[in-house]
């Protein structure tokens, strides 16, 4: 835009087209630059596509055909696709289509079929140059969810993994808790499966990975499937937000209760684990390594006075204790 407005002001003595490429040439340049910086807003992108619709779109209505300034529109419909998505990218290519065809059949020649023909050549192309960036963002979106999928999902139970837990850790200490009542808090959960090692020496590996599958269904009937993660071989985490002391005790409690009296099935197997449960309560700024102290602490003293329980360090009050059934 800024590149034109200067031959429209220098060179074709249009002053006003070049004043208007010259304020939406430097308003997509502030753009640009809040998009490098992440500080993007809806409006932005509608805006941006407004711009470059009503400058490219005058400039096709009001110059001479021969100018080749029909060939811009071909630019709009990738640019569509990619800034609004396929649905309302195919709705914007359309609704330009229309009164395109009809300026570019006006203004073209009426001998010998001409002006048919240049409406048909453009149209084919216009709605071809949006199909080919269509085909091309639905490989890359899904694409992309295919190595979201093997970045942050563990491959074996579908559960998240430690990546995705840090990501979880980067937001939760980027973003201000909203103001909650007293003690009402983020709340994490490590269960480890008691004496897991004896299921796969005794079964073998296989069950031992129907166990874990397994689990995690189960965890995933409690919690969100967004909050369950496998963090370790036998060990998940689940995070428990705007729980108070007492309501994270009370799920944790009932969690380990259920899985207790649960009957895990393998092939002909019949099994049955349970869990030690460590609870922390997550702190803004907290790191995941300085949570994984603390929790792993409650985990072990879980462990260390019988497993099958449930385990917090008392905080300013006596609402987390060991609680076992």
């Amino acid at each position: 835009m800024l590149f034109f407005s200067v031959l429209n002001i220098l060179m074709f003595n249009q002053t006003s087209v070049g004043v208007v490429e010259i304020f939406f040439g430097l308003l997509n340049l502030y753009f640009f630059y809040c998009a490098y910086h992440n500080t993007t807003q809806y409006w932005h992108t509608n805006l941006l596509m407004l711009s470059l619709t009503a400058v490219i779109f005058h400039t096709f209505s009001f110059a001479d055909l021969r100018a080749g300034s029909v060939f811009w529109l071909l630019f709009l419909p990738p640019l569509f696709c990619l800034l609004s998505g396929a649905k309302y990218g195919f709705i914007y290519t359309l609704l330009l289509a229309i009164p395109a065809a009809i300026v570019l059949y006006v203004k073209s020649d009426t001998e010998s079929y001409i002006a048919y023909r240049a409406v048909l050549n453009f149209v084919l192309t216009y709605f071809l140059s949006y199909f080919i960036c269509y085909l091309y963002q639905s490989q890359y979106m899904a694409r992309d969810i295919r190595l979201q999928k093997m970045a942050f999902q563990d491959p074996l139970t579908g559960a998240k993994n430690r990546h995705a837990l840090k990501l979880f850790f980067n937001d939760f200490n980027k973003h201000q808790e909203p103001c909650l009542p007293e003690e009402e808090r983020t709340h994490l959960l490590i269960i480890d499966i008691d004496y897991f090692k004896l299921v796969n020496d005794e079964f073998g590996h296989d069950v031992g990975d129907a166990v874990l599958v397994q689990m995690t269904e189960l965890l995933h009937l409690y919690a969100d499937s967004d909050t369950v993660y496998r963090i370790g071989g036998e060990e998940f985490l689940i995070v428990l937000r705007e729980h108070t002391s007492s309501q994270t005790l009370n799920f944790a409690e009932a969690l380990r209760k259920n899985v207790e009296e649960t009957v895990f099935h393998s092939k002909k197997q019949d099994i049955k684990v349970t869990v030690s449960i460590g609870i922390a309560p997550l702190h803004q700024g907290q790191t995941f390594r300085e949570f994984l102290k603390a929790a792993d602490k409650n985990l072990y003293s879980a462990k260390h006075k019988g497993r099958n329980m449930v385990h917090c360090d008392a905080l300013n009050n006596d609402t987390f204790a060991d609680h076992k059934a």
